[in-house]
This record gives structure tokens, C-alpha cells and sequence, in this order.
């Protein structure tokens, strides 16, 4: 065996007279020994407010065994679905609950108002089951002042959405696919970023939501709401839906102009009459316009021709429009989807619409829907040079000359009645 080095003995002597010498450290906060009482009995208010008998196997509540501590044990969590405790008290002692989380087994039942007395609770989702019922009230001051994100999707909960009140941290509110009614409430948390409300019975107009100056996406689609577009919005939004309700009147260019980040609008499936405003191709930000199944009757143009628009998907299919077809529509730089289909449009169609469908002219129209209109005359001749699959490009239901259903794009019906055409189309003979 080798000898130590000279050196190694002064050395070693050195590091043990630094280390007696050194002051005593603090001592690590011992570890939580259990989960906090008040939080066991939150769990357990769950459980009983649920239908025991809907517990499938495997399912987490299945597993919930309180003769254990549910957050810690030699190994981490007792109970291995549901929950994280991922904070603990201010004396270090035990353990608290931040997330709960059920899977999607079909649990029936009631909400325990004692959901809100988890004050370290920052996510509670309890998405795609069958819970019914009003959403109980906090029986303290307001929610937990951690949580973040709430989600209730997709249950059978009902009553009047509420205002959940105080809720300082609360960002994301799902309360999609449930059977709540009557109006949205003006006061809702001011720190919210994300409102979903769709698939609901909710009625009456939009509220002024304007103190919800962080929100960037909001959807009540598929409910009862009336009155005209909302002009009382926060302009931080990007993503509106208001699709499938009862919306009703002008779209004014001032309430477009007014929401300067707004990228995806969809108020299809409503009453909207009037035009289409040109603000919405002026739009600095505005990717995708969907405004099918209402009453518009015309199409402003922009003062630029659209050449300046980002507008890459706009549907405007199932209206009243008349006239020709919007040429500038053609020549928006980016559009690569226009649905105009089932309206009353007449004349020609446009070579810059067979331009840019063929593949030329800038991005091209991968989707290009003029069905059931009343365009006549020949077909472009850059369309008789397109092969299947290129495009999705459909001329059904017009007044074309010679347009078979073997082709492509004229195939799903045939072209209207030489009689209906006249009558549409007074310089057609």
C-alpha cells in the first residue's frame, strides 16, 4: 500500500479543527408529520356531499382510505390521485393541500361549501363529471386567496354563476357545459385572464366587463344572450366567442376598433344585420373573423384594399350578401381560408379568387367555399387546370356555365334553374 503524501496529515488535521471550530448551524425544519386537520376535513366534506355509489373502481375517490394521512407518509402522498400538498403551516409541522384535482369518473353529487376553506389552494378542477346543484358560497370571506385556477367543466351544476367574490388570485374560471342561467354577473374577479361560459342556458346582455383589464380570452358561446354586440369590453382580449346566441343589430366599427389585441372573433349563429365593417379588414391584429348564420347584407371595404390586413380565416357564409363579390377580399396578403358561401352574391367571379385558389398571387386559398350563391358566367380558366386535393374549393348551387358535378369543385349539387338565374341576374339572356 502506497504512503500517505507528507502533506496529507497537516491537511486533514486543519479541515477537523475548521470544522470543530465552526459555529453550530440551525437545524433544518423537520419535516411535515401529517396533513393540517382543517384540510382532512375539507376532504371528508367532499366525500360526503358525493354519492358514494358512484365511486367507480380505480377511480381516485375509490382509493381516498382516511386511516392514512393523506399527504405524507415514508413514501410521499397516502393518497396517489386527487391532490398535491405542495406547501406547508407556517410552523413547518404539517402539510397543506394546493391542488385537487378529480378525474373524470362520472362522480354525482353536490359541491361542499367547505371546498373554500383550503387557504393554500391554488387549482381545484373538478371537470367532466356529473356534480349538479347550485355552486355553494363561501361560508368565510370569499375563496381561497391562492387559488388561481377554478373548473367546474362540463358537470350538470345550475343556479346563477356567481361572483366569487373576494378572489384576488383567481386567473382562469371554467364554467363550460353546465345548466347555469339567468345573466353574467357585472362584478367578477378583476384578476381574471381566462372566462369560459359556453354551453350554458345563461340569458340577458352582455355586462360591461371593462374592469377585467388582464382578461385575453372569453367564450359564453351557446347560450341565450340578447341585446346588441357588447361595446363595454376589456381591450386586452384576443380571443372573443359569442357564437350561437341571440345577439342582435349592427356590428359597430368602433366596438372592432376598440379591442386593438383581438386576433380570433366568432359571433356566427346569431342576428347580426347590417355590414360587415371595414374596420375588421383595417384590424391590426385580427387573424380570424367568423361571423356565418347571420343577416349581414354587405361588405365594407377597407380603405387600403385589405392589402395591410393579417387576416388569415374569415367566414361569412349563410348571410344576406348581395352584389358582387368583394374583389379586395382577393388581395389580403395572408387570407388563406374564405368561406362565402350561401348568400346572394351575383356577377362573376373574380380571377384574383382563381389566382390565388390555383396557387399564385400570394399565400394561396386553401379553402375557397362560393357555393349556393348566384354567380354566373364561365368558369375561370385557372380553375380547370386544378387538381383534386389541391384546394377545397367548392362552385356548387350557382349559375355557372358549364360547371358538372365531375368536377371537383363544382361536384354537392347542381346549377340552379336557367329561370332562377334571370331572375337574380338581369344581364345574364
Amino acid at each position: 500500500m502506497a504512503k500517505p503524501s507528507p502533506l496529507f496529515l497537516p491537511h486533514l488535521l486543519y479541515i477537523l479543527f475548521l470544522l470543530a471550530a465552526a459555529p453550530n448551524q440551525p437545524k433544518a425544519a423537520a419535516a411535515p408529520s401529517n396533513t393540517f386537520p382543517g384540510d382532512i376535513a375539507a376532504l371528508k366534506a367532499v366525500i360526503a356531499a358525493l354519492d358514494s355509489s358512484s365511486f367507480p373502481a380505480g377511480s381516485c375517490l375509490s382509493s381516498w382510505d382516511f386511516s392514512l394521512d393523506p399527504c405524507t407518509s415514508a413514501f410521499g402522498p397516502n393518497f396517489t390521485c386527487g391532490l398535491r400538498c405542495d406547501a406547508v403551516s407556517g410552523d413547518g409541522l404539517f402539510a397543506r393541500i394546493t391542488d385537487l384535482s378529480l378525474d373524470g369518473a362520472g362522480y354525482s353529487g353536490s359541491l361542499s361549501p367547505l371546498l373554500w376553506s383550503l387557504p393554500f389552494l391554488q387549482s381545484l378542477d373538478l371537470s367532466n363529471n356529473r356534480l349538479s346543484g347550485p355552486i355553494p358560497p363561501p361560508r368565510t370571506a370569499g375563496l381561497p386567496p391562492l387559488l388561481r385556477r377554478l373548473s367546474l367543466s362540463r358537470n350538470s351544476l345550475s343556479g346563477d354563476v356567481p361572483c366569487f367574490h373576494p378572489a384576488p388570485s383567481l386567473q382562469e374560471l371554467y364554467l363550460d357545459g353546465n345548466r347555469f342561467s339567468g345573466p353574467i354577473p357585472s362584478s367578477l374577479p378583476s384578476s381574471l385572464r381566462r372566462l369560459e361560459l359556453q354551453s350554458n342556458g345563461l340569458s340577458g346582455e352582455l355586462p360591461d366587463l371593462t374592469q377585467l383589464s388582464n382578461l385575453y380570452f372569453l367564450d359564453a358561446s351557446d347560450n341565450a344572450l340578447s341585446g346588441p354586440f357588447p361595446s363595454a369590453l376589456p381591450p386586452s382580449l384576443v380571443e372573443l366567442s359569442l357564437r350561437n346566441n341571440l345577439l342582435a343589430g349592427d356590428l359597430p366599427s368602433t366596438a372592432i376598433t376598440a379591442l386593438p389585441a383581438l386576433q380570433v372573433l366568432d359571433l356566427s349563429h346569431n342576428v347580426l344585420v347590417g355590414a360587415v365593417p371595414a374596420a375588421a379588414f383595417d384590424h391590426p391584429a385580427l387573424e380570424q373573423l367568423t361571423l356565418a348564420r347571420n343577416s349581414f347584407e354587405w361588405v365594407e371595404e377597407p380603405a387600403d384594399g385589405g392589402t395591410g390586413s393579417p387576416m388569415v380565416a374569415l367566414d361569412l357564409g349563410h348571410n344576406r350578401l348581395a352584389g358582387l363579390l368583394p374583389e379586395f377580399l382577393g388581395s389580403m396578403p395572408h387570407l388563406a381560408a374564405l368561406v362565402l358561401e350561401n348568400n346572394r352574391f351575383t356577377g362573376l367571379i373574380p380571377a384574383q379568387y382563381a389566382m390565388r385558389a390555383s396557387g399564385g398571387g400570394g399565400v394561396p386559398f386553401g379553402r375557397l367555399l362560393l357555393a349556393g350563391n348566384y354567380l354566373y358566367g364561365p368558369i375561370p380558366s385557372l380553375f380547370q387546370g386544378m387538381k383534386e386535393g389541391t384546394a377545397m374549393v367548392s362552385l356548387a348551387d350557382n349559375c355557372l356555365f358549364r360547371c358538372p358535378e365531375e368536377l371537383f369543385f363544382c361536384a354537392g349539387a347542381e346549377q340552379k334553374p336557367s329561370a332562377t338565374c334571370r331572375n337574380a341576374n338581369p344581364m345574364i339572356p
